[in-house]
């Protein structure tokens, strides 16, 4: 029964519903779902009228909300979508539609709904396979940017500050160093076979004109006014500067078309140097959103006025850092586009039209639909300013897939290997449909995500001689780790889950008693303390299996990254982890498991599973392998259920060991 003065609330808004006043019926159960949180009802009915009234991103935050308060419907889980897909969050989408496309005979409406996602993230794959190799620059942590001219490499760095780094990062490299391309080959590089390249004050990578006579950069703008007396702050102006006679830059002249306030960066010239290519957040009636790739025609000493390079690359996301290879081909990076994650790298060609001359010369060129380049030039992190070599071989890419953007070395391969997977539980050998995995390469961090389809399985091309982790985590399933050497794996290689109500099984309890770690599929978020509902219901099979089995002990083991630590007291105390430790046991506890039977330990970045130490640079895929909690099951498993034993219970210290815990 609800509280009068919100039931008072929630009866005004079904009667403005049933009127179709749906902006009134809105404002009344917002004013319910605040005076009573608890109330699915009403949470389910704004939903419902947020998206009568287009307002997507409310009930896609509504929706949210009731996920975490109750059991969400179908038909809730079909408005989610529609809220969802609605703002162009077509993965998110399919993610939610997913516990209703694995049903015996999926809804209609779902399944058109999850059609429409497919066709959405589908993008067409670069049919080239490259390998990837680190490419260590010494006493030059952090490089980035590469561009390839006359047999040489030109790059930008930027000294390296963990922990301060900002979205303009990329934009604030002052040196720019040369490297002759003969030196990549060698295994051991020396000081000596770079130098630094003497240009002009700048922010950001540097392009040099394919004649060697001009270079493009950016330079961070004076704060100012407007033309109507507003203060403007930051941005990034475009500057051009030539090369005289001996051998000396002039001083660089702005970019007409440059507007105070604004970012213009990444210059790239074109292949026979006419144009000028540029990414800009600029506002403009032609502008997709975010920061747009744009082009201006030099026509001699003067610039036309800029292009923008159209709905096919642009988005609404972000494009920048756009290259060119020998033959003309354009690269460059975007999160707008479907992506393995973060910046992504494309390619794309213009289309020579016959009707040029009937075309506006606003409408620009027109390109091909932008193919994604594959893992592993692509990965979870940001990957970005392709370049390649004359030979159409090798070239260079930048990634912060080790933590920092570095550059690496990449080498077209002639022949790729696809491996398939198919994911099964290892109780009933039946499939087990859309299971997320992660791998990781064991040398250099490159990271991929993928998921089997709704037949149990994935394909994904690999390169030789290299070593991944492996990750299967999926609600109602035990986490499963493996090491990979594709070397030696299968075309067809069979993954196995083992669910969760193995822990009602004997004989697996028997080989989980002595210790053995195991992991269950809960939402391990940096810092992290308090559980969600799918926690809790992921935790229910520990209750069940602990109140049948009262003389076994349950050990709680928490971790956490080394980048979600703040401070060293955190670092040393793991302030972090017993409080997520002790929320668990609280938890179990609630349910009516015995305080004998728990113990919580949390460990803080004491037990990391890779590198990734405090204060080292790493990516955010492989700081979330160290973020995880541990059970560990001890005791003498009884076949059928005993009774708690009345000797009390005395707790030992958190670095006891579990045969001292048990005594």
């Amino acid at each position: 029964m609800l509280p009068s003065c919100n039931s008072r609330h929630y009866w005004k808004a079904l009667k403005a519903y049933d009127d179709a006043r749906y902006q009134d019926a809105t404002k009344s159960l917002q004013q319910a779902v605040i005076q009573w949180p608890n109330d699915s009802m009403a949470w389910r009915m704004l939903g419902q009228t947020q998206l009568f009234t287009a307002d997507f991103e409310g009930a896609e935050k509504t929706f949210e909300e009731l996920d975490q308060r109750a059991m969400v419907s179908k038909q809730d889980r079909l408005d989610w979508a529609t809220a969802l897909m609605n703002q162009g969050k077509y993965g998110a989408s399919a993610t939610i539609l997913e516990p209703l496309m694995v049903a015996t005979q999926p809804d209609v409406y779902a399944s058109v709904l999850w059609k429409k996602c497919e066709e959405q993230l589908f993008i067409e794959s670069d049919h080239r396979f490259w390998g990837v190799q680190s490419f260590d620059i010494p006493e030059i942590p952090v490089a980035s940017s590469p561009r390839i001219s006359e047999g040489r490499v030109y790059f930008s760095s930027e000294p390296y500050q963990w922990g301060e780094a900002t979205p303009l990062a990329r934009m604030d490299q002052q040196e720019m160093y040369v490297l002759d391309l003969a030196a990549r080959d060698r295994r051991v590089m020396r000081t000596s076979q770079y130098s630094s390249w003497d240009v002009p004050k700048h922010d950001g990578l540097v392009s040099l004109s394919p004649d060697g006579r001009a270079i493009a950069f950016s330079r961070k703008s004076k704060d100012g006014l407007a033309w109507f007396g507003d203060p403007m702050t930051g941005g990034y102006q475009l500057l051009v500067a030539q090369r005289t006679a001996t051998g000396d830059w002039t001083n660089p002249t702005p970019f007409p078309f440059v507007e105070k306030g604004y970012t213009f960066v990444h210059p790239t010239w074109s292949p026979d140097g006419s144009r000028l290519y540029f990414a800009t957040d600029l506002p403009s009636p032609e502008s997709q959103g975010g920061i747009d790739l744009w082009y201006s025609d030099r026509n001699g000493t003067f610039w036309e006025e800029p292009i923008n390079l159209g709905p096919t690359i642009n988005t609404k996301g972000d494009e920048v850092f756009p290259s060119f290879d020998a033959e003309g081909k354009l690269y460059f990076s975007s999160n707008g586009h479907p992506s393995l994650g973060g910046l992504d790298i494309y390619s794309t060609e213009r289309i020579p039209s016959n009707f040029e001359s009937q075309r506006n010369w606003r409408d620009g060129d027109e390109w091909t639909a932008p193919q994604r380049m594959p893992f592993p030039v692509n990965t979870l992190s940001d990957d970005h300013s392709f370049a390649l070599a004359p030979d159409g071989q090798t070239g260079f890419i930048s990634s912060d897939r080790s933590g920092i953007d570095k550059i690496y070395q990449i080498k077209l391969l002639e022949n790729s290997k696809t491996y398939e997977f198919t994911t099964l539980s290892s109780k009933s050998n039946h499939i087990v449909p859309r299971v997320p995995m992660v791998l990781i390469d064991a040398q250099n961090a490159s990271a991929i995500q993928f998921t089997s389809d709704l037949n149990g399985l994935a394909s994904i091309a690999l390169p030789p001689h290299r070593n991944y982790r492996l990750e299967m985590k999926i609600p109602g399933y035990i986490v499963q780790h493996q090491d990979i050497a594709v070397d030696d794996l299968q075309s067809q290689t069979t993954l196995e889950l083992t669910p969760v109500n193995a822990l009602r099984d004997y004989n697996f309890i028997e080989s989980m008693a002595g210790g053995q770690p195991f992991e269950l599929a809960l939402q391990h978020g940096p810092m992290a303390t308090k559980l969600n509902n799918r926690e809790r219901d992921e935790l229910l099979v520990l209750v069940d299996f602990l109140r049948l089995n009262p003389q076994m002990l349950l050990e709680i083991r928490t971790h956490e990254d080394a980048a979600s630590y703040q401070d060293d007291l955190d670092n040393k105390t793991g302030r972090v982890t017993k409080s997520r430790a002790i929320e668990l046991e609280s938890y179990l506890l609630k349910r009516g498991v015995s305080s004998k039977q728990l113990i919580a330990i949390g460990k803080g970045t004491n037990e990391l599973r890779n590198t990734c130490e405090p204060g080292m640079p790493c990516s955010n895929i492989c700081h979330a392998e160290n973020r995880r909690t541990e059970f560990r099951i001890y005791g003498l498993l009884q076949r059928m259920p005993g009774q708690i034993d009345p000797i009390p219970f005395t707790r030992t210290q958190d670095n006891a060991t579990p045969a001292q815990r048990m005594d």
